[in-house]
């Protein structure tokens, strides 16, 4: 399965896939989930489609803004950067700032099925596909996702989150279990038992990540331009930036891997200088420093 990704933004302005803010919204990147589900029918589209369900739910927050997908195609494949959700923080942040992203987020569906109890069987459960020809006297659907929202400047976790979704034909007036034809977006799809439980599960997990993303605010500024003395940044007078901010100029130390697992816990940031604001204007700001060598891969906080 070709896998893509989704970037909230509404329309990437040049200004706002440097600036990593459009029209004073941040710009969050919503990576194709990974299918963990163990499911034993070859149901298509499971973590893209919860994916794009991930990019829906943010879009009606109206906090964030959103891009096209196809336009962000050929920066992946000049990058040949995967768009799994099986990425370590770091590359998940790499492919972030790339796309002038302010959070990503990447995860995991855990759970997807349907199971079907049966009168006059024992109380026996059997997991059916979708279109299974057996005739069900209840059904209850279940989807689990865990996801991870990851600061694109420093490569930190800022954010977890688990979204689990159950509901129950017996709740709904007639049967609402099988879709015509299991594929995200079909028709008939969201008033199936598994598109409501999804959409629980994805409504759940929006609500923390963007509370938290809210919480975590600007933690840290990019760097548009070095001068000399001079640091240009990406935060103006939209964002609420004012002349005589004092910013502390970090360097972003090396990715730590965890021996055993393998998974990214994330950089230690070493303090190189301090820059002092000294122009503002709507979408950046000009900062004064006497720190020597700052390169544009530093950030301020």
């Amino acid at each position: 399965m070709t896998k893509k990704i989704h970037i909230i933004s509404a329309v990437l302005l040049l200004a706002g896939a440097v600036n990593g803010y459009c029209g004073g919204k941040k710009i969050v990147c919503i990576m194709d989930l990974q299918d963990k589900s163990n499911h034993s029918y070859s149901w298509r589209n499971v973590g893209t489609g919860i994916g794009d369900m991930l990019v829906t739910s943010f879009a009606d927050t109206k906090k964030y803004t959103l891009i096209e997908r196809e336009k962000l195609d050929k920066v992946l494949d000049e990058q040949k950067l995967g768009a799994s959700g099986a990425v370590t923080a770091q590359t998940a942040a790499k492919i972030g700032r790339l796309l002038g992203a302010h959070f990503i987020i990447t995860g995991s569906v855990t759970e997807f099925g349907i199971k079907d109890s049966k009168i006059g069987v024992g109380g026996l459960e059997k997991v059916l596909p979708f279109g299974g020809g057996a005739k069900m006297s209840k059904n209850t659907a279940r989807v689990v996702i865990d996801v991870r929202g990851i600061d694109t400047t420093s490569g930190q976790i800022v954010a977890a989150a688990k979204g689990e979704g159950t509901k129950s034909s017996a709740e709904f007036s007639g049967n609402l279990s099988i879709a015509p034809d299991f594929d995200f977006g079909k028709d008939g799809f969201d008033e199936t038992i598994i598109g409501k439980a999804a959409r629980v599960a994805v409504e759940s997990v929006t609500a923390e990540l963007t509370k938290r993303f809210d919480e975590s605010g600007s933690s840290s500024l990019k760097i548009i331009k070095v001068a000399g003395s001079q640091i240009y940044f990406n935060s103006g007078s939209t964002d609420g930036e004012k002349t005589g901010n004092v910013y502390g100029i970090y360097r972003v130390g090396e990715d730590m891997i965890d021996p055993d697992t393998g998974e990214s816990l994330g950089a230690e940031d070493e303090k190189i200088g301090t820059a002092r604001v000294i122009k503002v204007t709507p979408k950046y700001s000009v900062a004064e420093t006497k720190a020597a060598d700052v390169k544009k891969t530093d950030i301020l906080k």
